[in-house]
């Protein structure tokens, strides 16, 4: 199994290092075996292959709007339309798609890690999804195999499925998966178990314990062959179900006088609290990666600064098991003062 940690291609990321071998000595001197990147909407220039051990590629919100052929809003300008739709039409969308996976297989990536979802700024603020999730799977069957028809029908680098809690993959209805793998038209895909967005399926965890107990819950509810294609695990938890059940959170209607660009900075903002990433300190979620046993590991964990992140990959280790009580200069106290951070 390889450990990985999530990081990206934008400058916000890579700066605070100052090159790409700095970035990996610091990573991989906490123990890490590199990096799982998110890669841009303009390309991979200036990445070395080494800085990917496996590729997230870019995602959009609502690229199902395209899909089903509805005009672009008029209130979006610039590059917003490639942002939030994924182009300006539905053939740019698949385009772009290509040129990501194209870009993705440049670096040589273990895998890519794929959306398989879709969720706009309105469903997003009132919390009812205007799509069903068995018509998004079936776009995005659509949606891939045009995509990679100029590799020749399959991929050129091997996808990983990530679920979310939106319309689409949730790892919630097995029928809709069984349906969704027999009308891919290529094999060199597997699933990749984001714990958090599980997470963001229930409001009623409210501890460590509960939280891999609902996962696993889950787990044995779905078909043994879905659990056997699970390769890859984004490892994080999301305790925001108190949150999502306050008064007053999710808005009762889309909110009014609000461009869609608005709205969507405010879905985006609303995303972060929810979606926490935060890392797992009790050794409860060694059950969950035991159950699930995948050959990829990524602490994919939310914090302000380098500095932070480091402490949080460090907890999350420890709760694994992967390092004692010090690890890389932290100690306990630390471990705990990153926690806080979080």
């Amino acid at each position: 199994m390889k450990e990985l940690v999530s990081f990206s291609a934008y400058p916000f990321d890579l700066e605070p290092f100052g090159d790409w071998p700095s970035a990996l000595v610091h990573w991989r001197s906490l123990g890490l075996d590199g990096l799982e990147l998110l890669t841009s909407f303009d390309g991979v220039d200036g990445v070395p292959p080494e800085a990917a051990t496996a590729v997230h590629l870019p995602y959009w919100m609502d690229w199902f709007h395209l899909w089903q052929g509805r005009p672009l809003p008029e209130d979006l300008g610039g590059e917003e339309p490639l942002f939030y739709f994924g182009g300006s039409s539905r053939e740019e969308l698949v385009a772009n798609l290509a040129r990501y996976l194209e870009d993705a297989a440049s670096l040589r990536p273990e895998y890519a890690v794929f959306h398989l979802a879709n969720a706009g700024a309105d469903d997003i603020l009132t919390n009812r999804p205007a799509n069903e999730a068995g018509s998004v799977l079936r776009a995005l069957v659509e949606l891939l195999t045009e995509a990679c028809s100029p590799f020749g029908g399959g991929p050129p680098v091997r996808l990983f499925f990530e679920n979310l809690w939106w319309p689409g993959l949730t790892f919630l209805d097995s029928g809709l998966i069984d349906s969704f793998a027999e009308a891919l038209p290529f094999d060199d895909w597997a699933f990749l178990l984001d714990v958090g967005h599980l997470l963001n399926t229930t409001d009623a965890v409210a501890t460590e314990e509960e939280a891999v107990s609902y996962v696993l819950d889950r787990l044995d509810a779905l078909p043994g062959w879905v659990v056997d294609r699970i390769e890859g695990m984004h490892l994080h938890k999301s305790l925001s179900g108190p949150l999502r059940r306050s008064v007053g959170f999710f808005s009762e209607g889309p909110p009014g006088g609000l461009s869609l660009g608005a709205r969507a900075d405010r879905a985006r903002r609303m995303l972060s609290r929810i979606d926490e990433h935060r890392p797992f300190e009790t050794s409860a979620v060694r059950d969950l990666v035991e159950r699930v046993e995948p050959r990829f590991i990524t602490h994919e964990l939310s914090a302000p600064t380098v500095a932070a992140k480091s402490v949080a990959v460090a907890v999350q280790r420890r709760a694994l098991g992967f390092c004692g009580e010090t690890f890389c200069g932290f100690s306990p106290h630390h471990l705990q003062e990153g926690v806080r951070q979080q």
